[in-house]
């Protein structure tokens, strides 16, 4: 995710606000919390600037919109500087960065019989080891399914396509394919890393993934275009990174996109507990209770604008977010009922 060092000058305002309570020094921290931004670290400077907020985001958008609002109710001036974390930055200078993929090669008999007895490896075995229950709900809304479909998720860890692979039916798991960062996991040559997992080959075969290229444009679907016209299904995480706050961050188009376009339905995925297992920013993993719980499909009307087609599948899952928020995971049944009606 995008790394970012904001420096600011608070407005004379503001100044005298945190002379009366100098708890009121967190709310730069509070306004870019509003924007999905994770706060990495935070200073209070002796210098020309008075304050340094190091933060990640989805994208730049996000990032300069956080800081307009900051400007328009904290500080006089800031300087907003995109960082790139030392190990990538000196990879970045001593090679070239170049991606490869996809292999088309990975739809065919042979990959998926492979791939299935990686399955073990790559899936069961973190899910039994961590996921402790582990509970599936709403499994029966594959059935009416006859094509292909995009089954999309919340996104909060690591875990979360491990997770909703998981709790799949077989049928969909023998052909269902995740979009990967291509400046990640399809490195060429691993990035000179010799690692099996971060082998582009592997990602491919093993884990059924596919690069995207971030900030890619129109021609980043093209290979999901593809798979879907192939009769593959789809996993698909719209909010494009984990969220790091109590909302849903906003949903990318390319789901409402590939579905009017190719005319499948959409299965929603509500995913319970993963947060928990991985926290974000920490690489220890604390075992317990997670859930997939798999929603009514949704089949958009034909000639549905895309941002309406966006906008129905967030809501679709915000609905159930909003009931897990205010009664627990038990609520992100689809058939979960309110204590009260």
């Amino acid at each position: 995710m995008p790394v970012y060092a904001l420096l600011s000058r608070l407005s004379t305002a503001a100044q005298r606000d945190i002379l009366v309570n100098p708890a009121h020094l967190t709310q730069i921290r509070e306004t870019l919390e509003e924007w999905e931004a994770n706060i990495l670290a935070d200073f209070h400077l002796l210098g020309k600037h008075d304050h340094m907020t190091v933060f990640e985001v989805s994208d730049n958008v996000r990032a300069q919109r956080a800081v307009l609002n900051l400007e328009m109710t904290r500080s006089s001036q800031t300087m907003l500087l995109p960082a790139i974390d030392l190990p990538l930055f000196q990879r970045m200078v001593q090679q070239e960065i170049r991606t490869e993929g996809p292999h088309k090669w990975q739809v065919s008999w042979w990959a998926k019989l492979i791939r299935l007895g990686f399955r073990w490896r790559q899936y069961t075995s973190h899910m039994v080891r961590y996921c402790k229950p582990f509970t599936v709900t709403g499994r029966e809304h594959f059935r009416g399914i006859k094509g292909p479909c995009i089954v999309v998720g919340n996104h909060t860890s690591h875990f979360d396509a491990l997770a909703l692979f998981h709790g799949l039916p077989q049928s969909i798991k023998w052909n269902i394919y995740f979009g990967a960062a291509a400046d990640r996991w399809f490195l060429k040559g691993g990035g000179g890393r010799k690692e099996w997992e971060l082998q582009p080959w592997y990602n491919s075969l093993a884990g059924g993934s596919f690069p995207i290229r971030r900030g890619g444009g129109s021609a980043t679907l093209d290979y999901s275009k593809w798979l879907l016209s192939r009769g593959a299904n789809l996993a698909i995480f719209p909010e494009g990174t984990r969220s790091t706050s109590r909302k849903m961050s906003r949903f990318k188009h390319g789901v409402a996109l590939l579905a009017t376009e190719m005319k499948v339905p959409i299965v929603p995925c509500y995913l319970t507990g993963l947060n928990k297992l991985r926290p974000k920013g920490t690489r220890e993993i604390f075992p317990g209770p997670a859930s997939a719980n798999y929603l009514p499909p949704i089949h958009l009307p034909e000639g549905i604008e895309i941002p309406d087609a966006t906008r129905m599948i967030y809501e679709a899952l915000n609905e159930v977010h909003n009931r897990v928020l205010e009664h627990g995971d038990s609520a992100a049944r689809w058939d979960w009922q309110s204590p009260g009606g």
